[in-house]
């Protein structure tokens, strides 16, 4: 276990598979962090980190991705979400792959989920102090991977929220709020990466015209993305940051289908994971 530094991990959806394959290597070389915190795919994906449950995401990934009852058109025209979030989060986490949430609870690592509050427009972070039981955790989990769009908004404490990365897409910034002056970042993209403005800003403006603050953080979002991605180079530079990125061109659609792409993108995970152990084993212990 190391103390003071944090391991911070962007979303990204399905391309979030990556941030799996480098989380399974570091449970089978028994690496935890003191602090955890991500928002969308990286706090969904680490819960299972967090809960000692190697393979579990790309399990479920490989097994359901593609199951009639995990998302889809349908779900979205009759519950307002494409994810139904009853199978994909309730029924899998239950019954068809449990989560260990003794362990989860039972573990002295501190985990944060960051959501965004659609009313005060930013993104708030969540404890495992605020989870009481299962589904505490699972509807919190829900509301950081709400995507915009494809999901309503989740309620959680009588307030709204979207996914965490609204606003924290890389939430660095909070993590060393938290006492973590060195830090361990996943990213989900290649360092060539850098995000563009999205398009149709009327619509956007008209489509959360209920919450202005959701789409003016929507139509600035490339602006904070890009803003955080300058941060982490910058702390990487200085030695205050190990940065995980894949080492080849993502091809892995946020919403992707494709069982072969995904298992590839997981796979590099491990093979950029198992390349920079002993480097990162030697930044840990200066």
């Amino acid at each position: 276990m190391n103390s003071n530094i944090g391991l911070v991990l962007e979303g990204g959806g399905l391309r979030g598979a990556y941030t799996t394959g480098i989380l399974d290597y570091f449970l089978s070389k028994e690496l935890y962090f003191k602090y955890t915190i991500g928002v969308s795919a990286g706090a969904i994906y680490s819960a299972s980190y967090i809960s000692k449950q190697k393979r579990r995401n790309i399990d479920i990934i490989l097994k359901y991705l593609n199951d009639d009852r995990y998302m889809g058109l349908k779900y979205l025209v009759k519950n307002g979400s494409y994810i139904n979030t009853d199978f994909a989060y309730k029924e899998i986490t239950y019954k068809k792959s449990p989560f260990d949430f003794e362990t989860f609870s039972d573990c002295e690592l501190e985990f944060k989920v960051g959501a965004f509050n659609c009313t005060k427009g930013k993104t708030e972070f969540f404890s495992k102090k605020d989870f009481k039981n299962t589904e505490d955790l699972l509807e919190t989990l829900i509301a950081s991977g709400s995507l915009p769009f494809f999901c309503k908004a989740t309620t959680l404490n009588e307030k709204k929220y979207l996914d965490g990365g609204i606003a924290s897409p890389i939430p660095i910034v909070q993590s060393i709020l938290d006492g973590n002056s060195k830090n361990v970042i996943i990213l989900t993209e290649d360092k060539s990466y850098t995000k563009t403005p999205l398009r149709f800003k009327p619509l956007i403006n008209l489509y959360y015209k209920k919450y202005p603050k959701v789409a003016e953080a929507l139509n600035r979002r490339h602006l904070t993305y890009n803003k955080e991605l300058r941060e982490v180079e910058e702390l990487e530079k200085k030695g205050d940051a190990f940065v995980f990125r894949p080492t080849k061109i993502v091809v892995v659609d946020r919403l992707e289908k494709d069982l072969n792409k995904i298992k590839d993108l997981y796979n590099l995970g491990l093979k950029d994971a198992e390349e920079n152990y002993e480097r990162l084993l030697r930044w840990l212990n200066n």
